[in-house]
């Protein structure tokens, strides 16, 4: 065996395979990291589903590109339907349903989610017999369904119609809740659903420095890496990441699979110290506040 071979160490493959595991875009909740805005967050999407007799059938969680929608819409989805898991009727185990866009007119929409949940779609004759399927699917699970709709802004205005006709501003079977930018279109968007109440939930803080470390050293040890590798995400590896991507985590993984280069660099101390060097000579970005 050659003296250069060390027993136990990752192989390069390993290395790069935990290193797309960790930086992905991929929106796995089970890589959740928590932290104090995305858990208020959560807690304030948690209250809105714990209050469905009472509060609106329609919320919002609002973020700008980047930072975390569709993570933790998934995370929600998980949740909810680990809750109709735990209920023991089969047919409220699926109390949520996430749909990767919302561009669909209500008949498609319809057919899309019968297709997913497994179920024989009836007759729609028109988009009021569409949405009235779709709700007819949560008045028969004992609990609401709630479908999780990212990039919802491209809802065509037959489908906002639609729902604003036929959805009640409480107590509903089904309920929406809508990944939206901060910008005018998902204001647009909103006040069209006026008459559902929409509850805003606001997800716009990114990731602060020390978060950015955090953030980048849990999914690190997620993906499998070892520990002393781990380990050389220090104080002043996060302030450079942090200061590369303004805390945006989508940033941050394409950030951290360049810099930490799982098949050379992060393997080779010296390497990655050079790359350090050659960037602090080249001048580091001017870290200006983010504007929401």
């Amino acid at each position: 065996m050659s003296e250069s071979v060390v027993l136990g160490a990752p192989s390069p493959a390993a290395l790069a395979e935990s290193g797309r595991r960790a930086f992905s875009e991929t929106s796995d909740p089970a890589a959740y990291v928590e932290r104090p805005a995305s858990a208020e967050a959560l807690h304030a999407i948690a209250d809105w589903d714990a209050n469905a007799g009472r509060s609106g059938t329609v919320a919002a969680l609002v973020a700008p590109p980047g930072l975390g929608k569709t993570f933790l819409l998934r995370v929600v989805e998980r949740h909810l339907n680990r809750t109709g898991l735990a209920s023991g009727t089969p047919a409220a185990r699926v109390r949520a349903l996430y749909l990767p866009y919302a561009g669909l007119g209500p008949t498609d929409l319809a057919l899309w989610v019968h297709g997913l949940l497994g179920r024989a779609c009836p007759v729609l004759p028109d988009e009021e017999a569409s949405i009235a399927a779709l709700v007819d699917i949560g008045a028969d699970g004992g609990a609401p369904l709630t479908l999780l709709l990212d990039d919802a802004d491209s809802m065509p205005p037959e489908t906002v119609q639609a729902f604003s006709r036929r959805l009640s501003s409480a107590g509903a079977s089904l309920r929406l809740l809508l990944a939206l930018n901060p910008d005018s279109k998902g204001s647009r968007l909103l006040a069209a659903l006026h008459g559902l109440a929409p509850r805003e939930v606001r997800y716009v803080q990114p990731l602060s420095a020390a978060e950015t470390g955090d953030y980048l050293r849990a999914r690190m040890r997620w993906a499998g890496f070892p520990e002393e590798i781990v380990a050389r995400v220090d104080e002043g590896e996060a302030h450079r990441v942090h200061a590369l991507s303004n805390g945006i985590p989508r940033a941050i993984h394409a950030i951290a699979a360049d810099r930490l280069d799982t098949g050379t660099a992060v393997q080779d101390k010296q390497a990655l110290d050079g790359k350090r060097r050659r960037e602090d000579w080249m001048g580091r970005p001017i870290e200006d506040d983010l504007e929401i």
